[in-house]
């Protein structure tokens, strides 16, 4: 990870290359969601035979735990992907990414969320998004 102090326009300019990440994120995430509940249904109703590689039901779930497991690994290096460019991804789901700022000299953190089409808010180091503060 990458760290770094923003200024607000460096943080602005990040944006769209953030929303199109997260956009990747969200839908792997519910990519991953669909393959494990069809691994949870096929363990369900093949039993044992799930685990028995040589059957239909062993060798498909074979596949979609590979398909599983793949999905898992680009997730990660997407999320990693997200912290190399020096912000920090919150949560997924709200599209919430924090960056450190100085402001009134005071090291806070700027506080995004997906959809806004610029950065209006801060908070604390300590507090989270439910404290955001406008500029």
């Amino acid at each position: 990870m990458n760290p770094r102090v923003f200024t607000l326009q460096e943080a602005i300019a990040l944006i769209p290359k953030l929303e199109q990440m997260l956009d990747e994120l969200i839908l792997k995430k519910r990519k991953m969601q669909k393959r494990h509940d069809q691994l949870l249904v096929l363990d369900l109703i093949a039993g044992e035979n799930a685990q028995d590689y040589s059957s239909g039901d062993g060798k498909e779930y074979l596949e979609k735990s590979a398909e599983l497991e793949s999905l898992i690994l680009s997730f990660e290096e997407d999320i990693l992907k997200v912290n190399e460019t020096g912000c920090f991804l919150r949560d997924i789901e709200k599209g919430i990414i924090d960056f450190f700022y100085v402001h009134n000299k005071q090291l806070v953190f700027l506080c995004w969320k997906k959809g806004e089409k610029k950065i209006n808010f801060y908070h604390n180091l300590d507090d989270g998004d439910r404290h955001r503060k406008r500029l």
